[in-house]
C-alpha cells in the first residue's frame, strides 16, 4: 500500500500538515496555522483506518525539513527500560529521553536540537534515589550524557561529581548529616554552567513548586516528587516534558535559531490512547491551558471517536459540552478553524478545549478501485462481471478502511468465479493470502481478525477475558440490540466466575473505535461478516452458529407475539429472523402468510425486510418456501 494512499488532502501543499508545520513535503515555506497557542491534534479512527501509516508518512515526508520525533506508545521497550531501575526511571521519562535523542540527531537546517533543561531534570531524578549505591547512581546519571551535543559546557560533570561524592562518603562517619549524592551532582552541575545557562535553568526549574526562583531547589523538589511516586511523580514527569518543550523553543528563538530554522518541530505519538499516551498528552494540554505556549506540533492517534474520556469531565461527552473540541474531516474542505474558547479556569475546565480532532479519511470508491487495480495488476484478464462482483464486495465489506481494502485486494488478486452465484462476501473472505512460510496461505478473514481485533484489544479489557474476547465477539455477531446480546452472553459465559455484560462489551467496542449501528450490536459490516464467518467455524458443522440463532429464536418465541420490538416491530418477527438464519423458510413463510391480513401494509413490509436480512452460511442460499 502506498504510504500516502487516501491522505492527499492532508498532505498537499495547502493541507493541514503543511500549514501546521510551516513546510511542504518539498521543503517550501508555508504560513503556519494557528499560534502562538497550538492545539494538540488527535487523529481519530478505528482499527485499520491508517493512523499509524499517516504518522509514518508525515515523518518520512516532512521529517526531512523540520525536526521530527516519532514514538509508538504501544511498544513495550519503554516499560522494560523503566523496570530495570524503577526508582530513577519511569515509562514517560524513558519516552522523553528517546524524544530528546531523536531531536538531538536532527541534521537539517539549524542542526541538532539541544536539550540541556531536560538533561538537568533527568540527571536530578537519576541521582535522587536515597537507597542506591554510589556506582549505581553514577551509572544512572551518566546514561543521560548522550542527550548533550558535543562541546556542551555540561560534558564531564558526572566524573567530577562522582569524585566529589567520594569525599563526601569518606566524611559520613564523622559527619552523619553530609549531603547526599544528588546535592553533589546539582552543585557540580550549576558550578560548571555559564551565566546564560544558570538563567535558563532558573527560568525553567525556578518555577517548580516550592523553588522560589532557585533552580537547585526546583531540581531537588522535582527529584523528591519523583521518588514519592503516584500523583507527585506524575507532576514531576509533566514538568520534565515542559522542560523539553522549553529546550525546543529555545532552539528556535535564539539568534542562530532565528537565522537558520524555519517551520515548526513535530512530535508524533502513535497508539496514544493508552495510559502512556495520556500521561504524555495531559501535561501538554494543561500547560497550554495555563498559558505556557510552545511551537511543538503534537500529533497523536486515538481510536475513540471523541478522542478519549480523559479529555472530558466525568459524565461529559463531546456532543454536549460547551468546551467540545473542534471536529474536522478532510472531506469538509478548507482548513479547520480552531481557537481556544475564552474564559475557563485551568484545572477545572476540560482538556478537550485544547484539542483538534481530525477524523481519518476513508478511501473513496475511486481510491479503492485504484488500489485494487494496483494489487491485481498481474492478474490475467477475465470475466468483467466477476471483477465487478469482487470490486463491489471489497467496497461493501471494507467501508473504505485502507487495511481492509488492501488485504482483500491481495487475497482476491488471483480469484476467478465461474458460477453465476459465486463472488459472495463469504467467497471473498475465504480467499487465501500467503503468510510466512505457509505455501497455502491463510484465509484473509483470519488475517483481518488478527489485524483488527486480536492485536488491538481494548485497553480496559480484563486480563482474564483476553483469551475469550474474540469468541465473545463472534457470538455477538448475530445479536442486534443490547437485550439480544445479553441473552447470548448469559448463555455463552455460563459457569464462568468472571463475566462481561453486553453493555460493558458495547463500551469496550466504542473504546476500540468501532462504530455504533442501531440495528446491529457489531456495528461495522465488515467486522460483523468476519465474526459471523468465524462463529460458523467455531464448532463442527456450524453448531455454534445454529445454537446461537436457536437460543435467540426460542427467547423471542417465549414472548408475546405482539410484544413491541424496536428493531423488528414485534418479538415474533425478531424470532422469525433467527428462524430464517438457520434455514427454516417454511416457518417464516407461514408467519408472513398469517400476518398479511392483520398488519398494515407498511408494518408487514417492514417486518418482511427485517426478517429477510438474516444471512445463511455453510451452503448455497436456497431458502424458499415450498409451493406444494
Amino acid at each position: 500500500m502506498p504510504d500516502d494512499l487516501g491522505f492527499d488532502k492532508l498532505l498537499d501543499d495547502e493541507g493541514l500538515v503543511a500549514r501546521l508545520l510551516g513546510k511542504t513535503r518539498a521543503g517550501r515555506n508555508r504560513k503556519p496555522l494557528y499560534g502562538p497557542d497550538l492545539p494538540v491534534v488527535l487523529l481519530v479512527g478505528g482499527p485499520g483506518t491508517g493512523k499509524g501509516r499517516f504518522l509514518r508518512c508525515v515523518r518520512g515526508e516532512f521529517g526531512r525539513h523540520v525536526p521530527t520525533a516519532h514514538i509508538d506508545c504501544g511498544l513495550p521497550v519503554y516499560r522494560e527500560q523503566a523496570e530495570q531501575h524503577p526508582q530513577t526511571r519511569s515509562v514517560p521519562t524513558e519516552v522523553l529521553r528517546e524524544v530528546a535523542r531523536q531531536f538531538g540527531a536532527w541534521q537539517g537546517d539549524g542542526g541538532a536540537v539541544a536539550t540541556p533543561r531536560l538533561y538537568a531534570g533527568l540527571a536530578a531524578v537519576a541521582a535522587g534515589d536515597p537507597l542506591a549505591d554510589t556506582a549505581t547512581l553514577v551509572s544512572e546519571v551518566q546514561r543521560h550524557d548522550e542527550l548533550l551535543p558535543r562541546g556542551s559546557f555540561w560534558r564531564g560533570v558526572l566524573n567530577r561529581a562522582g569524585r566529589a561524592y567520594v569525599g563526601v562518603v569518606a566524611g559520613l562517619v564523622a559527619h552523619p548529616g553530609a549531603v547526599p549524592f544528588i546535592n553533589a551532582v546539582l552543585d557540580e552541575l550549576l558550578a560548571r554552567t555559564s551565566q546564560e545557562g544558570k538563567a535558563a535553568l532558573a527560568a525553567c526549574y525556578g518555577e517548580y513548586t516550592g523553588a522560589g526562583g532557585h533552580p537547585k531547589l526546583g531540581l531537588h523538589s522535582l527529584a523528591s516528587h519523583f521518588q514519592q511516586g503516584g500523583e507527585a511523580r506524575e507532576v514531576a514527569e509533566g514538568f520534565l516534558f515542559r522542560a523539553l518543550r522549553q529546550d525546543i523553543e529555545a532552539a528556535y528563538v535564539s539568534l542562530l535559531g532565528r537565522l537558520s530554522r524555519a517551520g515548526r518541530p513535530a512530535l508524533l505519538l502513535d497508539h496514544a490512547d493508552n495510559a502512556l499516551g495520556r500521561r504524555l498528552l495531559r501535561p501538554v494540554l494543561e500547560d497550554r491551558e495555563r498559558g505556557h505556549h510552545d511551537r511543538l506540533v503534537v500529533m497523536a492517534t486515538a481510536r475513540r471517536e471523541d478522542g478519549g474520556r480523559f479529555l472530558y469531565h466525568v459524565g461529559g461527552t463531546a456532543g454536549t459540552d460547551d468546551d467540545a473540541p473542534v471536529n474536522w474531516r478532510p472531506s469538509d474542505g478548507g482548513l479547520p478553524q480552531w481557537s481556544r474558547p475564552s474564559g475557563g479556569i485551568p484545572g477545572l475546565t476540560p482538556l478537550s478545549r485544547g484539542v483538534l480532532l481530525v477524523r481519518m479519511p476513508m478511501l473513496t470508491r475511486d481510491q479503492q478501485s485504484r488500489e485494487t487495480a494496483r494489487l491485481q495488476a498481474r492478474r490475467a484478464l477475465g470475466d468483467n462481471a466477476a471483477q465487478l462482483r469482487i470490486d463491489s464486495g471489497i467496497h461493501r465489506l471494507s467501508g473504505g478502511r485502507p487495511l481492509f481494502v488492501t488485504r482483500l485486494g491481495e487475497a482476491t488478486a488471483a480469484l476467478t468465479f465461474r458460477e453465476s452465484g459465486a463472488g459472495t462476501d463469504w467467497d471473498l473472505l475465504g480467499a487465501r493470502v500467503r503468510s510466512g512460510e505457509d505455501a497455502e496461505g491463510r484465509p484473509v478473514a483470519e488475517l483481518l481478525l488478527d489485524d483488527l481485533v486480536v492485536r488491538q484489544p481494548p485497553e480496559e479489557l480484563p486480563p482474564e477475558q483476553r483469551g475469550h474476547w474474540l469468541d465473545l465477539l463472534s457470538h455477538l455477531s448475530v445479536a442486534h440490540d443490547a437485550e439480544c446480546a445479553q441473552v447470548l452472553m448469559r448463555e455463552v459465559q455460563a459457569g464462568r466466575d468472571e463475566r462481561l455484560s453486553a453493555y460493558r462489551i458495547a463500551e469496550l467496542l466504542r473504546d476500540s473505535g468501532w462504530p455504533h449501528c442501531p440495528r446491529h450490536f457489531i456495528g461495522d459490516l465488515g467486522l460483523r461478516r468476519l465474526l459471523m464467518r468465524r462463529l460458523y467455524r467455531l464448532r463442527a458443522h456450524g453448531a455454534a452458529w445454529h445454537g446461537d440463532h436457536t437460543l435467540l429464536r426460542d427467547h423471542y418465541r417465549a414472548l408475546e407475539d405482539d410484544a413491541a420490538d424496536e428493531l423488528f416491530g414485534s418479538a415474533a418477527a425478531h424470532g422469525m429472523h433467527h428462524h430464517l438464519a438457520v434455514g427454516d423458510a417454511e416457518t417464516v413463510t407461514d408467519y408472513l402468510d398469517r400476518t398479511f391480513l392483520t398488519r398494515s401494509a407498511r408494518v408487514w413490509c417492514d417486518e418482511l425486510l427485517a426478517i429477510a436480512e438474516a444471512p445463511l452460511l455453510g451452503r448455497t442460499d436456497d431458502r424458499r418456501a415450498g409451493t406444494g
